[in-house]
């Protein structure tokens, strides 16, 4: 066997697909095999079932990282050459031919592919890589580097050893996220998900990180809402019922600027509220976590927007300018006999309030002034059904 290809995998079932094809596309020689490593996705058991040729796969129960996910493929690895597929990337025409090509020569201890169309691509940006079996314990050594260094650490340990990292500029890949129009829908194809999202700065590396997040994980027609509110703030409800009279979208996910959507979050959601829940919201991994409900994200479909909305127009409670708007619309749909459902398959990380947290004087006094009021008016129109216990909300 000539090369291993180990495509490790997250999630996002749409791009792992169109990986897969790409794989399948590639020319008998050289032979290879590849081995694919599930990372505790949510959304890939329907696709992996039907993977069959020379594939294998292993599932890991509980999310490893790149590292430990290629370690672990490596295990079942028969080839000479280890080839690692990032990010579920689409393999261009002859990729693995010329990826191990310069392998010929013996000081040659790794290659790296290059992005189709952007010329050229620094080794520790490679969205694929090949390395010599017999320098598979320089890999190991990166296993305790930051998620995102991997590739970096691998580089840098080869280059200490006056070994070879040769970039290949033949062997192209289509990276990540580079999408089909197809792939998301035909032009002017009403969106299927609206995600809207609040800020004070939509300029903000935070903003920007999040709006990234949703593009490199949704793979349907969709359509992002963002209102910025910092011309002079608003609070949170304002915001969110401008961005829901905007939507257009069947479903709708309100989510905070400091959300980050991990891999096959959507499917999940909207089964559930297919499924006739009335609010769906994602597991918060790695982070603080409400089971009644974190409204930093949450999903709901346009039937639901209409049925469960404060008043018309006005999904949350206007009167609840900051905080307790999430409180209210929990102790309504309670009252309606169809709690918010927490859906664990779909995952999310969040900077826990980010916004809310913020050391800035003037907005931090008016937003201590605005959750005083808040509570004042929640207490006046649910009384007892809630308490504030280090910042939290206690529900009764």
């Amino acid at each position: 066997m000539e090369a291993s290809i180990i495509v490790p995998l997250q999630g996002g079932a749409e791009q792992a697909r169109r990986c897969f094809e790409a794989l399948a596309g590639l020319d008998a020689s050289p032979r290879h095999e590849v081995i694919v490593v599930d990372d505790a996705s949510a959304d890939l058991s329907a696709l992996l079932s039907r993977l069959d040729g020379d594939v294998s796969v292993v599932r890991l129960e509980r999310r490893a990282g790149l590292a430990a996910a290629v370690a672990r493929g490596a295990q079942l690895a028969q080839g000479r050459i280890l080839v690692v597929v990032r990010d579920a990337c689409e393999v261009q025409d002859g990729w693995l031919a010329e990826l191990l090509a310069p392998f010929a020569d013996e000081q040659t201890a790794a290659t790296t592919s290059v992005v189709d169309g952007a010329g050229a691509t620094h080794p520790v940006a490679a969205p694929a890589f090949a390395l010599r079996r017999e320098e598979l314990d320089a890999w190991h050594e990166c296993c305790d580097v930051p998620e995102g260094l991997e590739l970096a650490a691998l580089v840098a340990t080869l280059s200490a050893r006056g070994r070879l990292v040769v970039p290949v500029a033949a062997s192209r890949v289509a990276a990540a996220g580079t999408r089909r129009v197809g792939a998301r829908g035909m032009p002017g194809e009403p969106p299927e998900l609206s995600v809207v999202i609040p800020t004070l700065d939509a300029a903000s590396g935070r903003v920007r990180a999040c709006v990234a997040a949703v593009h490199a994980t949704v793979d349907v027609a969709s359509e992002i809402v963002l209102i910025d509110n910092g011309g002079a703030p608003q609070g949170f409800t304002a915001p969110v019922n401008a961005g829901l009279r905007a939507a257009r979208g069947r479903y709708v996910v309100v989510m905070n600027d400091d959300v980050e959507t991990l891999p096959g979050w959507w499917p999940p959601l909207r089964e559930a509220l297919d499924a006739g829940t009335s609010v769906a919201f994602p597991l918060t991994i790695d982070g603080a976590m409400r089971t009644d409900f974190a409204a930093w994200c949450f999903a709901v479909s346009r039937r639901g927007l209409e049925r469960f909305a404060h008043a018309p127009d006005e999904f949350f409670d206007p009167a609840l300018r900051v905080w307790f708007q999430d409180s209210d619309l929990l102790l309504r749909l309670r009252a309606a006999g169809c709690p918010p459902r927490l859906v664990r398959e779909a995952r999310i990380r969040h900077g826990l309030s980010e916004t809310v947290a913020t050391d800035d004087p003037i907005l931090r006094g008016w937003i201590d002034r605005e959750i005083a009021g808040d509570l004042r008016r929640f207490d006046a129109k649910h009384p007892g059904a809630a308490s504030v216990i280090d910042g939290r909300v206690v529900m009764a």
